[in-house]
C-alpha cells in the first residue's frame, strides 16, 4: 500500500525534473550529503513540528526504503522526532539506502536518495513549514546555495527548484 500512495505523491524523476505529481503538492529539496542529518536541522525540526501539529490519528512516521518497496516488504515506523530518526539512519547504516519518510495520511512524503533529499507536502503543509524557516525567498536562496547550479545553469537546476516550489507562489 505505502508504494501506491507514494507513487501517486512523486514519480522517479530526478532533478532537474520535476517528480512532485499531486495535485496542490509543492517540495524544497537538499544537498543531502551536505549534512550530518542529510538536509538542515532546521528543516527537519520545522518539517517535524507541522507535522505533530497537524496530525490527527497517528503522529508516528512511516519509512520505506527503495529495496524494500520493490520485494514487497511492510515499512517501519519511528516516532516523529529527530533522534528518532538519526537511530533508524545510523541501525544498520540505513542512512546509506535510499528510502521514503511519510506520514500515514500521506499529506507529505520526503525521498532521501543518494544526492538530494525532497521534502514534498500538501500546499497548506509546506506554506506553514515555509513559514516557520522565514519565507519561500530564504529557503530558496538556501536550496539554490546548496546546488550551486553555476553560471548559466547547464544542467537546469534553477528550474528544478522552480517547479518544486511553484504551488507555492499561487
Amino acid at each position: 500500500m505505502p508504494k501506491l500512495k507514494l507513487l501517486s505523491v512523486l514519480s522517479d524523476a530526478q532533478p532537474p525534473d520535476n517528480p512532485i505529481i499531486a495535485n496542490d503538492c509543492a517540495g524544497i529539496a537538499f544537498d543531502r550529503n551536505r549534512y550530518a542529518d542529510l538536509a538542515p536541522t532546521d528543516v527537519w525540526n520545522a518539517w517535524l513540528d507541522v507535522h505533530i501539529r497537524q496530525s490527527c490519528s497517528s503522529s508516528a512516521i512511516g519509512i520505506a526504503s527503495f529495496e524494500d518497496l520493490a520485494a514487497g516488504k511492510e515499512e517501519c515506523s519511528v516516532e516523529p522526532d529527530l533522534d528518532s530518526l538519526r537511530r533508524y539512519w545510523m541501525e544498520g547504516e540505513r542512512f546509506l539506502r535510499d528510502h521514503y519518510l511519510f506520514s500515514s495520511s500521506f499529506n507529505w512524503v520526503v525521498r532521501l536518495d543518494q544526492d538530494v533529499t525532497l521534502f514534498a507536502a500538501e500546499r497548506d503543509f509546506m506554506r506553514e513549514v515555509i513559514d516557520r524557516l522565514h519565507g519561500l525567498n530564504g529557503v530558496l536562496d538556501r536550496m539554490i546555495e546548496d546546488f550551486e547550479p553555476g553560471e548559466g545553469d547547464p544542467v537546469g537546476l534553477r528550474r528544478f527548484l522552480s517547479d518544486i516550489t511553484d504551488e507555492l507562489r499561487r
